[in-house]
């Protein structure tokens, strides 16, 4: 019998349902258990125990579990991630990239550690997706796309080719970013927008 790496999940909110999902549809881990967060009352899901909070990362790495995901969405702030990703990797945990089996992926991409890539999504050639960057359920990122670290790309948006995305944006669900267009670091597009031409870092845009 094959042992499966022991992983774990820092955040057992509605995000994690999803990733721990496409773990157990992969096989890749064995899902040893969420860490919440320090602070918040989460309850986890699908069975997956609750090993504590964030003051036990240090103890569940010594046990032996050196493999971590960060299963916190990107809630407003994609800050919240970045704390979390930089406290692991002190610590020495190593933060693989997720990708569910339904995802669709061209060959020779880069996507960095820590990405989550969910189910039905589509990544053509030639883009680049940075660390720690959620690509969701049925989201489409088209040729020659860069997507900065920390990124969120919401369930069902479109980003058409050629289309460079800053640090920690958010790409509202079902939204369409015209081939060419850039979007600035923390840049906010609200669902459903379409969006035509540049965003400036730090704006929040809705429209059509």
């Amino acid at each position: 019998m094959t042992h499966r790496e022991q992983i774990i999940l820092i955040g057992c909110g509605g995000h994690a349902v999803s990733v721990a999902d496409s773990i157990r549809q992969s096989g890749q881990y064995e899902i040893a258990g969420y860490i919440e967060r320090e602070g918040f009352r989460e309850t986890g899901s699908l069975g997956i125990p609750v090993l504590g909070t964030d003051s036990d990362l240090e103890a569940v790495f010594d046990a032996g579990i050196h493999a971590a995901f960060v299963t916190i969405g990107y809630m407003g702030k994609g800050t919240v991630r970045d704390r979390i990703y930089e406290r692991l990797k002190q610590i020495g945990y190593r933060i693989p990239s997720i990708i569910d089996p339904s995802a669709i992926l061209a060959q020779g991409l880069r996507i960095g550690e820590g990405t989550f890539i969910g189910k039905r999504a589509v990544v053509n050639s030639n883009s680049r997706i940075g660390r720690m960057c959620i690509v969701n359920t049925g989201a489409i990122v088209e040729h020659d796309n860069e997507i900065g670290a920390f990124s969120h790309i919401a369930v069902g948006s479109v980003l058409c080719g050629d289309v460079k995305i800053g640090r920690r944006a958010l790409i509202g669900a079902n939204a369409v970013v015209i081939q060419g267009t850039r979007i600035g670091d923390g840049a906010i597009v609200g669902a459903g927008t379409t969006v035509r031409h540049d965003i400036e870092s730090g704006q929040v845009f809705y429209g059509k």
